[in-house]
């Protein structure tokens, strides 16, 4: 019992128990990110003296959004040795989607919670599905950066219940917000909807949903104009589970 607790003890003091953050949705990460590209990691630096990221350069197999880097920051340790929980290591070769904010240096970084995506082998439809709605974004030259942070207080989640057991053949649809100051919702516009009269359907209850915000101290308060992108998920029906929409991106 007294080795397990040293045990538990050093795990602690090492930094391995699971990084705090919440998986963001993929229309959060893209308007609070300033690149975002489907890139290929080339090679990686050792970090500097008291720097808690390394440089990796990358080549860039589809960008996004943003200005085309040569090179990003990953917070975490180019050894791959122990360091803090949020720590990651990201070897040569590795294809993803990067999610990169400016930091206070200038400099591009990603880390844990910024909402990666790694192409490879696994969840291979849920990789497909961010890529075609970040194709989507492209397209339709959406690439602004708001990094407020917004929750929806009211109960979406409850009025999309009556469409369970829905049929349909796309996998999301986006929707635009735009608040007024006092984040009193002014329009609800479909920025890539399911094609049918299901969109009119989500737009009315988008339009009823309420919203809190926190930017730098401030609550409840945002510019006026300001806009949220908002994504509705179908998942179809799966062990005699039924089809339901959902703005929790899984």
């Amino acid at each position: 019992m007294k080795n397990i607790l040293l045990i538990t003890i050093f795990l602690f003091s090492i930094g391995v128990f699971a990084c705090d953050c919440d998986q963001p949705k993929i229309t959060e990460k893209f308007i609070e990110s300033e690149f975002v590209a489907n890139v290929t990691i080339l090679k990686i630096y050792p970090n500097k003296k008291n720097e808690q990221g390394y440089k990796a350069d990358i080549k860039i197999n589809e960008l996004f959004k943003g200005e085309r880097l040569k090179s990003i920051y990953i917070y975490g340790r180019s050894d791959n040795g122990i360091g803090s929980s949020c720590d990651i290591y990201i070897p040569t070769n590795t294809k993803l989607v990067a999610y990169a904010r400016k930091n206070k240096d200038g400099n591009y970084g990603i880390g844990m919670c910024s909402g990666l995506l790694y192409l490879n082998k696994r969840n291979f439809k849920r990789q497909q599905r961010e890529l075609d709605i970040l194709k989507m974004f492209k397209s339709k030259n959406i690439d602004f950066t708001d990094k407020i942070n917004y929750i929806e207080k009211s109960n979406l989640h409850k009025d999309l219940e009556q469409f369970k057991g829905i049929e349909l053949e796309k996998s999301y649809g986006i929707y635009e917000i735009t608040f007024e100051s006092d984040l009193t919702i002014s329009n609800v516009v479909e920025v890539s909807g399911f094609g049918n009269s299901v969109d009119q359907k989500l737009i009315e209850i988008i339009k009823k949903s309420e919203w809190s915000s926190f930017d730098k101290g401030i609550k409840d308060k945002v510019p006026d104009n300001s806009k949220l992108l908002i994504g509705i998920y179908f998942y179809p029906k799966e062990k005699g589970n039924p089809s339901f929409l959902s703005q929790y991106y899984l």
